[in-house]
């Protein structure tokens, strides 16, 4: 089932219907919000102050996506909140073109520390790290308060999780300079991003070591500003990995193109921004997060942190076939709290299925980010970038396309 679009007019209030009806089918879901229903002010509660109304992001459909993940299983229609021109239609090319190759595959691992099965193997695919700092007495004292932190470990850890019916501190690692000694309280969060809990636990955290260390801590910060920033070697959210292969016909017929010119393609942007500082070794994966997080209620703030050591690869196969891969180590999301309560956002949580499963949620973005990363190699290796960013971009169709360009 293709998404109903028309060639005379895609913005009618006709074809807008059709999509609709379309998606309610689809779905099985009704979505009044997404057609125009206006918010309560009530529901706006807790997600912003001194409110005065909403400004409308245009939502578009893409799809249908084929996925194979531990969650996220079947066909889905995403929904992508942007105004950048040619993004939807993008995404959507790219989602179909992974459909026809038979669907892409995702791994979210869990996790796994090596004091629960006896070996020295650690993953945290799926936690979030905030980092407090505690101001020692004495920085000469800090062997010390070394020595107590891992006496009163228990005691700390219960003060955390004492605060939360879904936090769990995972581990606690420290960082010493000087009189001052970082504490990075890693969490697991259940359903939610997180950082609120985070922040209540790491209190309660540093209030009992204030209070029980014998005066070897004098005073402490909760917070010291790395939440919306990208910190190495640091879990933040779920770990999300996809890949797909596609066959060399299909690269030729959808995307015009060859694996060999689209890897060429994507060390061409590694190494050569590489020299004007560029880290993060992907081609567009924001555009992927921004308008998914919009979408779904999540915090955009934080696109920085999930996609700055986001990964993509292309590697040809044999058969010039090529084997499509993305990784996010820090994808930041919620399925409960902050934005994800309002109710156009809920209604886009509900076109996933995802209400109540992050996990399924992270699947699925990891699949779209996959989905934006072929279709825009596919479109410079084509040499159809520009005329695509020309037509959709500025609206323009056709001789009107040529003559603007």
């Amino acid at each position: 089932m293709k998404i109903p679009r028309s060639k005379e007019d895609d913005y009618s209030q006709e074809i807008i219907a059709q999509r609709h009806g379309w998606l309610e089918t689809f779905t099985g879901q009704h979505f009044p919000y997404l057609q125009g229903r206006p918010y309560e002010p009530g529901s706006v509660l807790g997600t912003c102050e001194n409110y005065v109304g909403t400004v409308g992001v245009p939502v578009g459909l893409a799809g249908p996506l084929a996925i194979h993940g531990s969650r996220a299983q079947g066909e889905f229609v995403v929904p992508m909140a942007t105004t950048e021109g040619a993004l939807v239609a993008s995404f959507s090319r790219g989602m179909s073109i992974i459909t026809e190759s038979g669907g892409c595959h995702v791994l979210s691992p869990g996790n796994v520390l090596p004091g629960e099965t006896g070996q020295p193997y650690r993953v945290l695919g799926d936690a979030l790290t905030k980092v407090s700092a505690v101001v020692l007495r004495d920085a000469a004292e800090a062997g010390r308060f070394d020595g107590w932190l891992r006496e009163h470990l228990p005691q700390i850890v219960a003060a955390a999780n004492a605060t939360s019916r879904f936090a769990k501190l995972l581990e606690v690692s420290p960082l010493f300079h000087g009189d001052l000694v970082g504490l990075a309280f890693t969490y697991s969060t259940d359903q939610a991003m997180g950082l609120n809990m985070a922040t209540k636990a790491n209190e309660a955290a540093c209030r009992y070591i204030l209070a029980h260390s014998g005066g070897l801590a004098i005073d402490y910060f909760n917070t010291l500003g790395g939440d919306k920033r990208f910190v190495p070697d640091q879990a933040k959210g779920r770990y999300v990995s996809a890949s797909v292969r596609i066959p060399a016909q299909l690269l030729q017929q959808r995307l015009r193109t060859t694996a060999h010119r689209m890897r060429r393609f994507l060390g061409a942007c590694n190494i050569l921004l590489a020299q004007r500082g560029a880290t993060a070794p992907n081609i567009h994966i924001a555009n992927a997060l921004t308008a998914m997080f919009i979408a779904c209620g999540q915090d955009p703030a934080f696109v920085t942190v999930s996609f700055k050591n986001a990964s993509t690869t292309f590697e040809p196969q044999s058969n010039g076939d090529l084997l499509a891969s993305v990784t996010l180590p820090n994808l930041l999301l919620g399925t409960v709290g902050g934005g994800v309560k309002l109710p156009g956002q809920q209604e886009c949580l509900r076109m996933l299925g995802c209400e109540g499963d992050v996990i399924k949620l992270a699947e699925i973005i990891a699949a779209v980010a996959l989905a934006g990363e072929v279709s825009v190699a596919g479109a410079v290796t084509a040499g159809e970038f520009t005329h695509a960013h020309t037509v959709l971009g500025r609206g323009l169709h056709g001789e009107t396309a040529e003559r603007k360009a």
